[in-house]
């Protein structure tokens, strides 16, 4: 499996420093295609999710600075800064109510200590947790693209 891995990894070097010469935008990293292997669909659906919003808010504060005649790679940096420290502040955030959850599970020796609805509640949580999910994407990009 190690040869095989390597191997995969060397043709996908191969075809990326084929598509640098090249000069074009298209490139293939190695290390995102890695993690689509690596890690499960879960944590990949929301590395897109979070390329997905990146590209949205570089191109949303590009048009800002431009229209407001700023600096165009000074925005950028900000906002970049911005939203990495809110979205390290997250991660963060998740594991900690990961811990408190985990703690409490424990410590009742229940599945779901917390569980307010019972499990016929399931289809309803998923589109909650979607609207909520986008709530929070949309709050991210009105934090990061705050006037300074």
């Amino acid at each position: 499996m190690i040869v095989i891995g390597v191997g995969v990894g060397v043709v996908l070097i191969a075809i990326d420093e084929m598509l640098r010469r090249r000069g074009g935008v298209a490139r293939l990293p190695v290390l995102a295609v890695g993690i689509g292997i690596y890690l499960p669909p879960t944590i990949s659906s929301a590395l897109v999710v979070g390329a997905v919003l990146s590209w949205w808010l570089k191109r949303s504060e590009r048009q800002r600075a431009l229209a407001r005649g700023e600096d165009v790679k000074t925005a950028l940096d900000h906002a970049e800064r911005r939203g990495t420290l809110l979205a390290s502040g997250l991660i963060v955030g998740e594991s900690l109510v990961g811990v408190a959850l985990a703690a409490a599970i424990g410590l009742s020796g229940k599945e779901a200590p917390l569980a307010l609805v019972g499990p016929n509640f399931g289809v309803m949580a998923q589109w909650l947790g979607l609207a909520a999910f986008i709530v929070v994407c949309l709050a991210f990009r009105h934090r990061v693209l705050a006037a300074r």
